[in-house]
């Protein structure tokens, strides 16, 4: 049994990459590790409120996917991490020797990715794996 990250986010595009994820680790007989990643940047003293929320928001999000997930009879480990996205993604795939990382995109156009910052643009710049990016239908 191999493992497959997903990133999560409670998105459409998120729950979009969950399911495909969900399909792809009953096809491989894989385990899903169900990841939230956030980078709590200082903008002002109250950080340490700011990131306890994103890490509590985290955790109800990915409870809410790990749930999903089991529902449909796959193993899954939920995990929230305090790293941006993309390199919290990365590493956890390479922590678990992760055959794939699945993520949703939310379908930006070139300079708003480039303006913003697109965590699916830098993952693929990132990652040692393949990347599936699994599209808002």
């Amino acid at each position: 049994m191999s493992t497959i990250v997903v990133g999560y986010d409670g998105s459409a595009a998120s729950d979009a990459a969950l399911g495909t994820a969900i399909e792809a680790a009953t096809a491989f007989g894989d385990q899903l590790l169900i990841a939230f990643g956030y980078d709590a940047n200082p903008v002002g003293g109250e950080l340490t409120d700011y990131r306890d929320a994103l890490e509590e928001h985290g955790q109800q999000l990915v409870k809410t996917a790990l749930e999903r997930a089991q529902g449909a009879g796959v193993a899954a480990e939920p995990v929230v991490v305090s790293e941006a996205p993309a390199p919290a993604l990365v590493a956890l795939a390479q922590q678990h020797d992760a055959r794939l990382i699945v993520v949703g995109t939310r379908g930006e156009g070139p300079v708003r990715a480039a303006l913003l910052g697109s965590t699916v643009h830098k993952l693929l710049h990132l990652a040692d794996r393949p990347v599936l990016v699994v599209p808002l239908a």
